[in-house]
């Protein structure tokens, strides 16, 4: 790309045209030219095995959880089972914690790349201040924390209610 460019600005097409070649032949190696050290093309492996499998772990223990309320609901004993209930609360936040580990395994997963070989993420830097990033996450934070204590709350006084014969079943 260099030598393509001062070929351009010294207006020698010939050198541009050989250039070019040598670029359109290397084009799909051209964001590895970014990197100075080869080891940083190498993603977080560790992080990525094991948010994959706390997110799949998280995956089947909400299957589990669902066949097995589905069964005892069927049979008409949920309500017998409180244990149950509880389970089914408490595992409201391991949804959150599975949809994060899922992020997780795509963002670590594609690194270094923002486009596979062509733009490592060190290339594609944002102007945002570093202000506007901490307003915005400490926005999600407040919101999604809002919506788990109000969901948190629904739940338990539902679950607390019980049911009652001859309603919504």
């Amino acid at each position: 790309m260099k030598n393509f460019k001062s070929a351009k600005r010294a207006g020698n097409n010939l050198a541009a045209d050989s250039a070019m070649v040598v670029l359109n032949e290397n084009f799909k190696y051209f964001g590895y030219g970014y990197f100075d050290n080869v080891h940083d093309a190498i993603p977080p492996i560790k992080a990525t095995f094991y948010s994959f499998r706390i997110m799949v772990g998280l995956g089947m223990w909400f299957i589990l959880l669902f066949i097995v309320m589905l069964t005892i609901l069927l049979r008409k004993g949920l309500d017998k089972k409180r244990w149950l209930l509880y389970a089914g609360v408490l595992s409201i936040p391991l949804a959150y914690l599975a949809s994060e580990m899922g992020w997780l395994v795509a963002e670590f997963g594609r690194q270094p790349w923002v486009i596979q070989d062509l733009m490592p993420t060190s290339a594609a830097v944002s102007h945002l201040t570093t202000g506007s990033v901490q307003l915005t996450f400490a926005l999600f934070a407040i919101t999604f924390t809002i919506l788990l204590i109000a969901d948190i709350k629904i739940l338990s006084k539902q679950i607390k209610l019980g049911f009652k014969e001859g309603g919504a079943k």
